[in-house]
């Protein structure tokens, strides 16, 4: 019970989840806007003409084709926590990593008080927690 107040109190400010994915060492390609990829690849945008303006103004958009030998450079950024935030798994990601820290400091501390006290009527209540971590992990994977 202690464990699971601390996970309630504690892991929306410290994640482990969330700090390995957002410490910096992971970056992402920001994709170009069309209009830039129309400036490097030397296309204009053509206005209406007489032709489209008689049929109400409706252009038939045509696909924006754009040369493979163009030179485009990609701004890379880091990921923040705003970039997690449209990741379609992420808070069961982070819920799962976090929960298995937590249930390895339970088996850590009940180790060292077992060694140390050798009580031979209790539980193991660290082998618990181990086998919760399995079957969440083992639910997450076919969910």
């Amino acid at each position: 019970m202690v464990m699971a107040s601390v996970i309630q109190k504690i892991i929306p400010h410290y994640s482990l989840a969330r700090w390995l994915l957002c410490s910096g060492s992971l970056r992402w390609y920001q994709h170009p806007t069309e209009e830039e990829l129309r400036i490097l690849a030397g296309k204009q945008q053509r206005g209406k003409s007489k032709k489209d303006r008689k049929y109400n103004g409706h252009i038939e958009n045509k696909p924006l084709t754009i040369p493979k030998d163009i030179d485009l450079h990609l701004e890379t950024k880091s990921v923040t926590e705003v970039d997690t935030l449209a990741l379609h798994y992420f808070p069961e990601y982070q819920w799962l990593v976090d929960f298995t820290v937590s249930a390895t400091v339970v088996y850590l501390v009940t180790e060292a008080y077992y060694s140390l006290m050798k009580p031979s009527q209790e539980m193991n209540i660290s082998i618990v927690w181990c086998l919760l971590v399995l079957a969440f992990a083992i639910w997450q994977q076919t969910s």
